[in-house]
């Protein structure tokens, strides 16, 4: 168990360990990407995600979540060279493309593989805790990453190969982790599992209201790929620009990692605090001043420790056999889910600042708080509590 949990946490920090987060955005405008073509770029990353959902679970259950795994960031490391060697639209296209299928993998087999892990070893009653642990480091290496601002002095280049070294690094943790028993199989029969997926989801009372309401938490406030050219725009220099998603990562950081101490919050308290997140970016985008990024980073704890709530519970409610299949079902949902964000990101850069994308997406957070209190907290759709 132990050696199974220092790969898990060794390879979500330096999956998210990338020196280039802060800067390939800005690297992208450099070259030719306007402010609504950057959206587009992160709406293409989702739908090659959503489009690679079925061919990724055959891939897991036929070979395994470790190597599923481990082709997934073989991906990821040609879509990081091929930004600084083909630094064009094509390029971009093309690696964002296949940055998305990572995410894919990373869905559907890392999060499966964590909760089964757990579930072996009988310590269910920690996931939220091990979540929790899992989403500290990941934040700790996006916050680190945030110095690649400050390493430009040395050019992109050698931020784009310290970055390739780190997914290495993930790789190497990712052998850490037993091949699965040669007698074990899994149905690879992709559209029937899809299809008992889904029927599961609507058989459970309360999974599916879960899982729409944790995948809305975490994605319409998302914000992490344009904080760099936000920070620009609200007058931070490019070499310092990293401070904002370092910030905001930190503030993430305390959401996930302390909210296992809410685990038996009722209802109205996380549904409330969703709100809050909502009030807090129309503010910040009316006020829209470096002095406020307070609002964000107060938003940004809240929202992480909500959602690592809410997924700890839909995990809990997954029947284990079709644990891959709905945990693809529900990455098809979160990036579709993105892809309107990224939408309404775009639209405020047509009308010339990315404030107003905030302010709506504030406005949409506060929708979707008020549809949890009125159709999620019911008697016969509590949330799961352990």
């Amino acid at each position: 168990m132990k050696r199974l949990l220092f790969a898990i946490y060794g390879f979500s920090f330096f999956n998210k360990f990338l020196l280039l987060t802060p800067v390939y955005a800005i690297f992208m405008q450099q070259n030719g990407i306007g402010d609504v073509l950057l959206s587009m770029l992160f709406v293409v990353s989702s739908a090659a995600t959503v489009l690679g959902q079925m061919p990724i679970t055959y891939v897991v259950n036929r070979f395994g979540a470790r190597n599923a795994m481990i082709f997934g960031q073989g991906l990821k490391t040609v879509a990081i060279l091929m930004w600084l060697f083909i630094p064009n639209t094509f390029g971009f296209i093309t690696g964002i493309s296949l940055w998305g299928i990572q995410a894919g993998f990373r869905s559907v087999a890392f999060e499966g593989l964590i909760y089964d892990v757990v579930s072996v070893h009988h310590k269910t009653r920690d996931y939220t805790r091990i979540l929790g642990r899992k989403a500290t480091l990941e934040s700790i290496g996006v916050a680190l990453s945030a110095t690649g601002s400050l390493l430009m002095f040395l050019g992109y280049a050698w931020v784009t190969w310290a970055s390739v070294v780190a997914m290495l690094m993930s790789i190497g943790c990712l052998l850490l982790i037993p091949r699965r028993k040669s007698g074990t199989s899994y149905n690879t029969n992709v559209f029937k599992e899809f299809h008992t997926g889904i029927r599961t989801c609507l058989k459970i009372p309360c999974l599916m209201p879960v899982m729409l309401l944790a995948l809305l938490v975490v994605n319409v406030p998302y914000l992490d790929d344009f904080l760099s050219p936000i920070g620009v725009q609200l007058g931070i220099a490019t070499e310092y620009v990293g401070i904002v998603p370092f910030f905001l990562l930190l503030c993430a950081t305390i959401g996930q990692r302390f909210a296992y101490l809410f685990n038996r919050a009722s209802d109205i308290v996380i549904y409330c605090s969703i709100g809050v997140v909502g009030i807090l970016y129309m503010l910040f985008g009316y006020v829209y001043t470096p002095g406020a990024l307070w609002m964000l980073g107060v938003s940004y704890t809240l929202t992480w420790g909500a959602y690592t709530l809410l997924y700890s519970r839909f995990q809990h409610m997954i029947p284990p056999k079709h644990r891959s299949v709905i945990l693809s079902l529900f990455t098809t949902l979160t990036y579709l889910v993105y892809m309107l964000v990224c939408g309404i990101i775009g639209l405020g850069a047509m009308w010339g600042s990315w404030r107003y994308s905030i302010f709506i997406i504030g406005i949409v957070v506060i929708i979707v708080c008020i549809w949890a209190l009125l159709f999620v907290r019911t008697k016969k759709c509590s949330l799961v509590r352990n």
